[in-house]
């Protein structure tokens, strides 16, 4: 089952998402104490000494949610990726092991980590991409530096980076960057080939045949 939830809708009913997760509780007859129980069993939550409901939930839990959403999305469906664990293992490859000289996070990141970071690129930023586009742009990047590569991104850094400037949150992607950059260097390859003297040519074609050119 897929519940779906769009605050646009919301709005037009005058609801706020709090208001519709209330409500959606109470259409599908959820039982808040055993609820609650269950989810600080399973470790997810802990008691609200204050409030009965909602219980208090650790950030590792707060991460495990943004997951869910991402991986809800449709986008993924039409997504030309179908794993992004073994691609997050992939990239993984072209990054040295171990930690940044001088710093206590690691190079390669977790593939867990790495695989969400890939998803939240397609699911919040619209942005699809293939797999050879993936290894192309962190090949290229790696490339371009050298050991003790002091001034390059860690591999999350370098997918997506998300930065807090003057009160609102800004995204940094190279990742991002040198597709597109590419993207537009093979647009403009093509574009030269077909414009070069060398290009096809179909006068010349019906010339070296005998034909009569009309076209």
């Amino acid at each position: 089952m897929k519940i779906p939830i769009n605050t646009n809708v919301l709005s037009k009913y005058n609801l706020t998402l709090g208001q519709y997760l209330v409500l959606l509780s109470s259409y599908y007859s959820l039982n808040y104490d055993s609820i609650r129980k269950e989810l600080i069993d399973k470790g997810l939550a802990e008691a609200n000494l204050f409030h009965d409901f909602p219980p208090i939930i650790s950030d590792n839990t707060k991460s495990l949610i943004a997951k869910i959403i991402i991986e809800s999305d449709d986008k993924l469906l039409s997504c030309p990726i179908k794993d992004f664990e073994a691609l997050a293992e992939t990239l993984q490859q072209y990054y040295p092991e171990g930690n940044k000289a001088g710093k206590t996070y690691l190079w390669r990141s977790t593939v867990d980590v790495i695989a969400q970071k890939l998803r939240t690129l397609i699911v919040k930023h619209d942005f699809i991409f293939t797999e050879e586009e993936a290894m192309q742009a962190v090949e290229e990047y790696v490339s371009s530096f050298k050991p003790p590569y002091t001034y390059m991104h860690t591999l999350q850094n370098f997918i997506l980076y998300t930065k807090k400037e003057n009160g609102k949150y800004e995204i940094e992607s190279l990742f991002m960057t040198i597709i597109e950059n590419n993207r537009e260097a093979s647009t403009l390859t093509e574009e030269q080939s077909l414009t070069s003297p060398n290009a096809f040519d179909l006068h010349d074609c019906y010339d070296a045949i005998g034909g009569d050119w009309q076209g």
